[in-house]
């Protein structure tokens, strides 16, 4: 099956992570990239990543700032089917790159738009890094997350147990206080899917109307999505399982130190099954009747996410540590596997690269890159039928002349004018079968984008659809409680998938073939069905049956690794902010509707599938893996977590609150050395800062990383946050105050409703329920809010009836328990 892009036209005019992330994925499933390059590189393009992220793209070099580099630049455009930029609004002003003037030399044209907080807005033009939007809106703070979690801080409450003390050790990260840095560029990740996501909605939109449109989204938005889960406002607070001890910054999560000092991450954690097995000689010459035993479900201590264990947890969180110091760590994987608990070793990103079975997946390839050599890299990161989505070639090494692009014939123009659909995915019937997070985020973002969107409810789904982990990704949706492992129910799904246009599972595939769901079984029914499967793992090998979560993907991709700062000295954490499920998520939205593209173009279906690991691995994409064994010089987060480098990281100031400085260019520097020998007496540590031979020079700076990190703790320290920040500002050196209350006014500040980047409904079991808007914005076709996370049940007759059911056969089905009808006023838990 060919890749489902080519033939698609893509100029690539960005920089940064977020633009080229987005180009290579397009890059990947067939489409061909042109990166246009300025004449004088960019800050970034010294990143490793851009070996990886560059992939599979020709180069061109354009000076847009002259008339005939415009010209040039003109010509590809009416040539192109999609531009991805990302300049910050009075840039692309100032560059003669508005929608309005490029779609009328190309009415086909897709323009996607990423900048770094999104147009006409109070931080339109504020520095657009990573570091600086994740410490504007406080991104840097959710980390570790709140004591007592998000959801009482967001209402105005104390913390749960706000009197509990946890000892030294159970905290995630460094023995310190204040907001923790990213080992990852997170803002960015996010703002990859999300242009990616609007994208592929446009272009779907373009086979109906023969039109393209204006995308935009930003880092900002970027970082919103992954505090999807932190970011939510509840007027009823205390209703059972709500809540969860996992968002609480004073929880363990469970990654502990092996007898050989690798690492590796319990999740979710069962003691009772790691103190027994603590108890033996050997974990390898132990009988299967002593480590399998019961299902590790079937843990009398398994523990559960109730707030109320977070006591429990503090309490098995040091015996756990101290079981698992008791044997190597090959030794408790194997164990591990044998019993099936979730459990997996925390890898560096190069050990990561290096897997074998990553390598026969595919999600990690080797390509003959022309300035390295045979390097590893990320791979395929979902597909959408056999042999697809596999980078096509390495990065190239120069520009091309515009003759060899083979770009001549302009793209025709629009056809008739059609009626325009009110969002992106008006029309589309989605079953979304999906459990947990990862398989209904995905399912979330189709509704976001318009689908009509059926969550297929098992009947005591109550419990969980009531917390508010599972609210997250399940708005826009409506419920049908049935009961699947019934005949009746299994016929009901079947009836419903012959007029479906996608089904969306991930369960472990084995169970959708016991429970009648499997591709084939559907397909049967429904030819040109787009059937979704996402996984935990790879697609073979020894982990295929084992329980796979994000956290284990985190761990084995090595972002727990990146994140926690390890080669530094430092500990793997699990941020609580991250791309892993809701990745997941987005890679199996964009695949979709990569196929339903297809389907509209050609009448066939396909089967779309992808991973948890598949998307951290994306996160950990800024890297390779060379022939030798080696990894390429790249700054690394340090092991207090304050940051990368000394001119790219978080300071305190004498007021306790914190700067994050971006001194990225020679220019930041040197407005930065002013800026600090023009402080009085208080400059006196390093009023030679500028001269000092040990940071003379970029080069020289690296080398002495170090001692510039300390001299300049010790100067911000003389001065207040707001004060530096606006000294600063002034002398043009990018940095940011570490905000801890963006996200307290967030849900009502205007700019944020208005634009739709947060959601406010009303929830029968919570009341108020306000969350994280859309993250995408679009000129023609806009995203929808309509509705929050569904009682289980809520909608049943209203759904069946429209897939032909009658009231008989409802009222028939209900009375025999296979189905579930929820409505105002009845208990919303199942009641026991």
């Amino acid at each position: 099956m060919a890749n489902l892009l080519s033939g698609l036209r893509v100029l690539d005019l960005s920089q940064g992570v977020a633009g080229p992330m987005t180009a290579m994925l397009l890059a990947d499933h067939g489409a061909s990239v042109v990166r246009v390059d300025p004449p004088v590189p960019g800050a970034f393009a010294e990143l490793p990543g851009y070996r990886v992220w560059n992939r599979g793209k020709r180069a061109v070099s354009r000076d847009l700032k002259t008339p005939e580099g415009a010209r040039l630049f003109d010509e590809l455009v009416a040539s192109a089917d999609v531009l991805v930029e990302a300049y910050a609004p009075a840039t692309r002003k100032r560059l003669n790159l508005d929608y309005t003037r490029l779609s009328a030399l190309n009415p086909r044209l897709v323009q996607c738009s990423i900048s770094a907080y999104g147009e006409g807005n109070s931080h339109s033009e504020r520095p657009g890094y990573d570091a600086l939007v994740a410490a504007r809106c406080g991104l840097h703070w959710e980390k570790r997350g709140w004591v007592g979690g998000g959801i009482n801080r967001q209402a105005g409450l104390p913390p749960m147990f706000d009197d509990l003390e946890v000892p030294p050790g159970s905290v995630e990260g460094p023995e310190r206080d204040g907001p923790l840095f990213f080992g990852l560029p997170l803002p960015s990740i996010g703002a990859f899917y999300l242009a990616s996501t609007g994208i592929q909605a446009a272009l779907y939109v373009r086979e109906t109307t023969g039109r393209g449109q204006h995308v935009q989204t930003s880092l900002l938005q970027g970082a919103f999505s992954a505090l999807i889960g932190g970011w939510q406002r509840i007027e009823r607070t205390d209703m059972p399982f709500l809540q969860s001890w996992i968002f609480d910054g004073r929880a363990p999560l469970f990654n502990f130190r092996c007898k050989d000092g690798v690492w590796v991450h319990a999740w979710v954690p069962n003691p009772s099954w790691t103190l027994a097995m603590a108890e033996l000689d050997s974990l390898d010459d132990a009988p299967d009747e002593v480590v399998a035993g019961t299902s590790h479900r079937d843990d009398p201590d398994r523990l559960g996410p109730d707030p109320e264990n977070l006591v429990v947890v503090q309490y098995y969180h040091p015996l756990m540590a101290e079981a698992f110091a008791k044997f190597p760590a090959a030794e408790w994987l194997r164990a591990a596997a044998r019993k099936g608990v979730p459990l997996q070793e925390v890898r560096p990103p190069a050990q990561a690269l290096a897997d074998p079975w990553w390598r026969k997946d595919g999600c990690v390839v080797e390509l003959d890159d022309p300035a390295e050599g045979p390097i590893r890299m990320v791979g395929r990161t979902f597909s959408t039928g056999p042999d697809t989505g596999f980078p096509q070639a390495a990065a190239p090494s120069g520009t091309v002349d515009a003759a060899e692009i083979g770009w001549d014939a302009p793209r025709p123009p629009g056809t008739e004018p059609k009626p325009v659909p009110a969002s992106p995915l008006a029309g589309v019937r989605v079953l979304d079968l999906g459990v947990a997070i990862a398989g209904p985020y995905g399912c979330q973002v189709l509704g976001d984008l318009g689908a009509d969107v059926v969550k297929v409810n098992a009947l005591h789904d109550g419990y969980w659809q009531s917390t508010h982990v599972a609210m997250t990704a399940n708005r826009n949706k409506r419920s049908l409680a049935v009961n699947l492992k019934d005949p009746r129910g299994l016929a009901v799904l079947h009836r419903l998938v012959a007029e479906a246009d996608v089904v969306q599972h991930n369960m472990r595939y084995d169970a959708a073939v016991r429970l009648g769901v499997d591709e084939a079984t559907l397909r049967a029914i429904k030819p040109d069905l787009v059937y979704c499967h996402t996984r935990g793992f790879e697609q073979d090998g020894p982990r295929v049956g084992l329980p796979g979560n994000d956290q284990t993907g985190a761990a084995l991709a090595g972002v727990e690794w990146e994140d926690g700062g390890v080669d530094d000295g430092g500990r793997p954490i699990w941020s609580r902010v991250n791309f892993g499920d809701t990745g997941n998520g987005f890679l199996s939205a964009i695949g979709i509707m990569q196929a339903l593209a297809h389907r509209a173009r050609t009448g066939e279906g396909a089967r779309v599938d992808t991973s948890i690991v598949y998307a951290q691995l994306l996160a950990a994409s800024g890297t390779f893996l060379r022939g030798d064994g080696t990894e390429p010089g790249r700054p690394r987060l340090d092991a207090g977590q304050f940051g990368l480098q000394a001119l790219y990281r978080l300071y305190r100031c004498r007021d306790d609150r914190w700067l994050c400085l971006a001194a990225v260019t020679d220019a930041h520097w040197t407005a930065l050395t002013a800026v600090l020998g023009d402080g009085g007496d208080e400059a006196t540590a390093v009023r030679g800062l500028a001269g000092d031979p040990r940071f003379s020079d970029a080069a020289s700076r690296e080398a002495n990383d170090a001692e510039l990190a300390k001299l300049l703790e010790e100067f911000f320290a003389t001065a207040d946050a707001e004060d530096w920040a606006a000294r600063l500002d002034a002398a043009g050196v990018p940095a940011e105050v570490s905000s801890e209350t963006f996200s307290l006014g967030v849900f009502d500040d205007p700019e944020m409703t208005d634009r739709r980047w947060v959601a406010k409904f009303e929830h029968p079991y919570v009341g108020s329920f306000e969350s994280i808007g859309l993250g995408i914005d679009f000129s023609e076709t806009p995203g929808v809010l309509w509705g929050p996370p569904p009682v289980v049940g809520e909608h049943t007759p209203e759904v069946l009836r429209e897939f032909g059911f009658t009231a008989e056969e409802i009222t028939e089905l209900t009375d025999a328990a296979v189905l579930r009808t929820w409505r105002p006023g009845e208990p919303v838990l199942p009641q026991r």
